[in-house]
């Protein structure tokens, strides 16, 4: 058999050289079958990676790395870093959202730092005024936190599984005598939430109570006392409000002397350090605020 290269001159191959040649044809044919075998095999070679199946997500359209079945999950991992962070920033940016004064229906939120609960502990409850259930006795209650009529005031009343009671002014200097009259009650006395005390009818003031009842206090309803809020978290603490002192102390001592009476003879009180309007996070899905 005759070989030909351009430009070159002819060569011819004799007897001696054609088993060498058949001998290198051999060995060529052999390494091309030995590839194709070893590509088939699911094997990978030192140092090259086998491709993940990408896939983009349904929710937000953002692309991520899944690996190939069994076999590069953990490559997979490290491949779809890059998705993981871009969620993270998107948690980022829905923290740091706007946030508003009130809700749509005018209500606000509040916060309440309550001091020396059971045990000494400390917590923080915090209530949303709701306007439609009583919008005069949330107007009032408005105007008392922007004055801060409630900081430091004290649980002078206290009733296990009924209602814990405040809103006598540390400072007798800001009692006030203020009188509102009374809202329809349009909603039921239930467990949490924030109605006013009163002395009869129209003779609301500034003392407040949450009822704090399992099955709530409905039979409240009926003698005109209509909630003006509700709390929304840290109804815990609501209930570690210290009880030993029950209904002892006296309302007319403490208008008069306000906490030094309540200092003096009933050391344990739970109190409100800081009653502060607290902003609202705009949530984008949601209807409210």
């Amino acid at each position: 058999m005759t070989q030909v290269k351009r430009g070159a001159r002819p060569v011819v191959v004799t007897r001696k050289m054609q088993p060498l040649s058949f001998l290198k044809v051999m060995l060529v044919a052999a390494g091309v079958v030995g590839m194709a075998c070893f590509a088939f095999s699911g094997e990978k070679l030192a140092g090259v990676s086998i491709p993940g199946i990408r896939q983009r997500s349904s929710t937000g359209g953002v692309t991520t790395q899944r690996g190939m079945l069994g076999v590069e999950g953990e490559e997979a991992a490290d491949e779809s870093d890059g998705a993981a962070e871009s969620v993270v920033s998107g948690e980022k940016n829905i923290n740091g959202a706007a946030t508003v004064d009130q809700f749509s229906d005018g209500g606000r939120q509040y916060t309440l730092h309550l001091k020396n609960l059971t045990d000494g502990k400390s917590g923080d409850v915090v209530i949303r005024t709701r306007p439609d259930w009583s919008p005069l006795g949330v107007d009032h209650f408005h105007k008392l936190m922007d004055d801060e009529f409630y900081n430091d005031a004290k649980f002078f009343r206290v009733v296990t599984n009924f209602v814990v009671q405040f809103g006598i002014a540390a400072d007798p200097a800001k009692n006030q005598k203020t009188v509102i009259k009374d809202d329809p009650v349009k909603k039921t006395n239930a467990r949490g939430t924030l109605t006013y005390a009163t002395s009869g009818p129209n003779t609301r003031t500034t003392q407040m109570f949450i009822n704090t009842n399992t099955k709530g206090n409905a039979f409240l309803d009926k003698q005109g006392f209509s909630p003006i809020g509700e709390v929304t978290s840290g109804m815990e603490h609501v209930d570690a409000i210290y009880a030993g002192y029950k209904e002892k102390p006296k309302q007319g001592a403490i208008n008069r002397q306000g906490n030094t009476y309540l200092d003096k003879n009933f050391p344990l009180m739970s109190y409100i350090e800081t009653a502060e309007q607290t902003p609202i996070v705009v949530d984008q899905n949601a209807t409210e605020p």
